[in-house]
């Protein structure tokens, strides 16, 4: 049976406010799979609980093996079938259930799946809740009575229809003519994408739409991903084009040039759509300046928390934000009951701010500074290396400030004068370092990279 203790023998296998992931079958086998939902449905109170999953291979298998676990508890089980994490948080939040499971690895490769754990209210659980769960590892509770049997039923229309709703009820319709195109990469965004987008009254067409369950290209939406959506956009003469993720809570764009601009954008574009002077944005430490940036131009305060969207939320509600995300593509808005990383409010954003006057999102993105940013991830980094890393950091940037909220993150100027910041952290979902630095001149971040000597 596995154990507290077992969740930290394996380095694929990652237990973090992002949820429990692992390759399969080493980490995430059908026996382990058992006593993992038994553990969550300790956790939570008494009540129904939504289920849901994205189109990896594993997938519909392991969502069985939870439906039966939880109604042999005596859960009833709304099953929502393939829908995205954001559709699934909508959901529980809307029909006030006692909780939702997700069953995806997101970004991660094929080979990954994962437990999202989602609490009362569409809360991705905290720091506590996981504790909670590892300890309930230690003594699962007993299979209950053949007396009381969950039911299980079918969600899957009800809890697209109220994602969508809750999307239309809070951003308005383009005020012009868009056409674009999507890429869902084969998974659960599609169908919920394509009923928004006629709803909006936008033209579209899509690519890699068929739900498949080997990937058509690298599940995380980077620029490097999209080559084929870029070709798209230029042969329709689209607007714009979105990627998602598998699970559809990461966004991406492609410009009406067919040119890939990024996940980095998505927020920042998203806050000069839909900020208003004087709120509160919050984004995590890991994110570009571009999205500080949008936040001055709207004439907001920008609040910085840990990396994880269970962290930027927490730091939403208690600065009371309508709106943050992460620099992953990560929109979240607070008025949205799926209330995390959601690419289908990220989208009707975009459209609502290209719609507002015809001025193309190549030009929306030219309205923002420019920084360079570089992503790299080290295996195998000792702590001494890190220390090491660090302190050469603090000593290369000028007025250097230290946040230690997550990992370690470095910011200041640069000897020439630029804006400039560095950070280094474990990451949540892969056995790796994560080094993120972002500065206003490339030469000056290749200078920072070459410091850290990692």
């Amino acid at each position: 049976m596995p154990t507290q203790n077992s969740l930290q023998q394996s380095p694929t296998l990652k237990f973090s406010i992002s949820g429990l992931r692992g390759v399969y079958p080493d980490d995430i086998s059908p026996e382990k799979w058992v006593e993992y939902v038994r553990a969550f449905a300790t956790v939570l109170p008494p009540g129904p609980i939504a289920l849901a999953r994205d189109a990896r291979a594993t997938g519909p298998a392991l969502s069985r093996i939870a439906a039966g676990v939880l109604t042999l508890l005596g859960r009833d089980v709304h099953d929502l079938g393939l829908v995205p994490t954001p559709t699934i948080k909508a959901y529980v939040a809307a029909k006030k259930l006692a909780g939702g499971l997700m069953v995806s690895a997101s970004h991660n490769p094929a080979e990954y799946n994962a437990l999202k754990f989602i609490k009362a209210k569409g809360m991705f659980f905290a720091a506590d809740d996981n504790a909670r769960f590892a300890a309930a590892l230690e003594n699962t509770p007993l299979w209950g009575t053949y007396k009381k049997q969950g039911a299980l039923l079918d969600a899957h229309a009800a809890a697209m229809e109220i994602h969508s709703n809750s999307i239309l009820k809070v951003v308005k319709k383009p005020q012009r003519r868009l056409k674009v195109v999507i890429d869902p990469v084969g998974s659960c965004g599609g169908e919920i994408a394509v009923q928004l987008l006629k709803r909006l009254g936008v033209a579209f067409t899509a690519i890699h739409l068929t739900e498949t369950n080997t990937f058509p290209r690298p599940p995380e939406p980077t620029v490097r991903a999209l080559g084929k959506l870029a070709v798209a956009v230029k042969k329709h003469r689209a607007d714009v084009g979105f990627a998602f993720d598998p699970d559809a809570d990461r966004l991406s764009l492609v410009d009406e040039n067919g040119r890939a601009i990024g996940e980095e954008y998505t927020l920042p574009l998203a806050i000069l759509a839909a900020a208003k002077p004087g709120a509160t944005i919050v984004a995590n430490l890991s994110t570009s300046l571009l999205s500080e940036a949008a936040a001055r131009i709207k004439k907001c305060k920008f609040i910085r928390s840990a990396v994880g969207e269970a962290n930027v939320v927490a730091e939403m509600v208690k600065r009371k934000s309508p709106l943050g995300g992460e620099g992953n593509g990560g929109v979240i808005d607070a008025r949205i009951p799926s209330f995390g990383r959601d690419a289908l409010a990220g989208v009707a954003h975009i459209l609502a701010l290209v719609g507002s006057e015809k001025k193309p999102l190549s030009a929306w993105v030219a309205s923002l500074p420019r920084y360079t940013l570089v992503k790299e991830v080290r295996k195998n980094v000792s702590a001494a290396a890190m220390t090491a890393a660090v302190t050469a950091a603090q000593s290369w940037i000028k007025n250097a400030q230290l946040d230690t909220r997550d990992g370690f993150h470095v910011s200041g100027l640069s000897p020439s004068g630029g804006a400039i910041w560095v950070h280094l952290r474990s990451s949540n979902t892969e056995p790796v370092v994560r080094v993120i630095a972002e500065g206003e001149k490339t030469a000056d971040v290749s200078a920072l990279l070459d410091v850290l000597a990692l």
